[in-house]
């Protein structure tokens, strides 16, 4: 009687041992939001570095304040895959400035965000994407070099009082911050808005 309990104990918690690798299995092999959510790569720290005034003088401190967040969540969205918020960060009057595209109205930033093989998706997030477009396994997207940052520290330079071009020091792989664009933004009507991208 005892052998037979101990023996059904021991088949059931081999099944059940069974039953749950095979489910960590699937789970882990799927996209699931949840994984997803649980991703380990992280947005790099980003602080403050110098404040340089170009011909001008003034407080910029408030303005220095609005820059840095919206860098911060440039940033956090690359990091994240998710760029859907950059036209309200960007002027309707000027546009943006891509390096490869040229300079874009607020509208058609809009549609090139709604294609899938986007040029986000292309130059910041997928790196296969990346290396067929330059036919190159020597290649790394925004989001690469952001995770490879160690923290990035922003010098801020004010040609004026309403432009101000930054750069963007990495505390890890220097020589990798080059593979950037300063990002450039423009004061309009009291706010700041992203002018140049990466």
């Amino acid at each position: 009687m005892f052998y037979l309990s101990f023996y059904g104990s021991v088949l059931f918690r081999g099944l059940l041992l069974l039953i749950l690798l095979q489910v960590s299995c699937i789970s882990t092999r799927g996209e699931s939001p949840l994984f997803a959510k649980r991703s380990p790569e992280i947005p790099p720290t980003i602080t403050q570095g110098k404040v340089f005034l170009a011909g001008h003088t003034g407080e910029h401190s408030k303005d220095t304040e609005e820059i840095l967040k919206l860098l911060q969540r440039l940033v956090s969205g690359t990091i994240s895959k998710d760029l859907n918020f950059l036209p309200e960060v960007v002027s309707p009057k000027d546009g943006i400035y891509l390096d490869v595209k040229g300079n874009w109205t607020r509208e058609q930033l809009i549609q090139e965000l709604s294609t899938p093989d986007n040029y986000f998706r292309i130059y910041f997030f997928d790196r296969e994407l990346l290396e067929k477009q330059k036919n190159s396994k020597e290649v790394r997207t925004v989001r690469d070099l952001f995770l490879s940052s160690g923290g990035i520290e922003v010098d801020f330079y004010y040609e004026s009082k309403s432009a101000c071009e930054l750069k963007l020091k990495f505390k890890e792989n220097q020589k990798l911050e080059r593979e950037l664009i300063n990002p450039y933004f423009i004061k309009q009507d009291g706010k700041w808005y992203l002018f140049r991208l990466f």
